[in-house]
């Protein structure tokens, strides 16, 4: 498990120039979701829609690193791939713009069948990516880690739609509307591919 967004939780399996490698649960009892999931008659399925964007958005007119820092100094996002983990958010800074068009790489719904699984905060994708905001991180007060035992789960291989055209994407479970919204979205440095991404021939 990497980062709770919105009620659900987004972990990253890997990403590189051909596709994009996750998992996504629901609900991971985020206490500021707008609605609870029904309880009797549950549906068989959630759906989401997953929206990329290269380079990512950026926040109200400014670079989308605006406001993070690292060590005490702004964040500069041509290296230091290795110490994602240690970056910090200013309070308050706002979400993601919403994408241009000619930047999303990926607009795609998602259907999550109702499977229980258990997701961890963090998990083996922690230091990866990047949240866009400072967000609930599902961790209880004095605990070094957390967990949800999520209803709904599945795991997604998806290509791109085009090409990204920049080293970051950004992944945004509510398509990065509206302006207001708490949710984080997740930014991510593609790397290298692997066997789940066999390079096309």
């Amino acid at each position: 498990m990497g980062q709770p967004s919105s009620d659900a939780a987004f972990e990253l399996v890997g990403a590189c120039i051909h596709s994009l490698r996750f998992a996504v649960g629901a609900p991971v009892g985020y206490p500021d979701a707008p609605a609870p999931f029904a309880t009797e008659n549950p549906p068989p399925a959630l759906f989401r829609r997953v929206q990329v964007a290269s380079p990512p958005p950026g926040r109200e007119g400014k670079p989308w690193w605006t406001g993070m820092t690292l060590d005490g100094k702004p964040f500069e996002p041509d290296g230091w791939f290795d110490r994602l983990a240690d970056v910090q958010h200013d309070d308050g800074i706002p979400s993601l713009d919403a994408a241009d068009p000619d930047t999303v790489v990926l607009d795609r719904g998602i259907s999550m069948p109702r499977r229980r699984h258990t997701m961890y905060f963090p998990g083996p994708d922690r230091g990866r990516y990047l949240c866009s905001i400072f967000y609930w991180t599902g961790i209880p007060p004095n605990a070094d880690e957390g967990h949800a035992v999520v209803d709904y789960y599945d795991e997604y291989r998806m290509e791109w739609d085009r090409t990204p055209t920049d080293r970051w994407v950004a992944v945004s479970l509510d398509a990065f509307r509206p302006p207001e919204r708490d949710s984080g979205d997740l930014i991510i440095p593609l790397g290298d591919c692997d066997e789940l991404c066999p390079p096309r021939g």
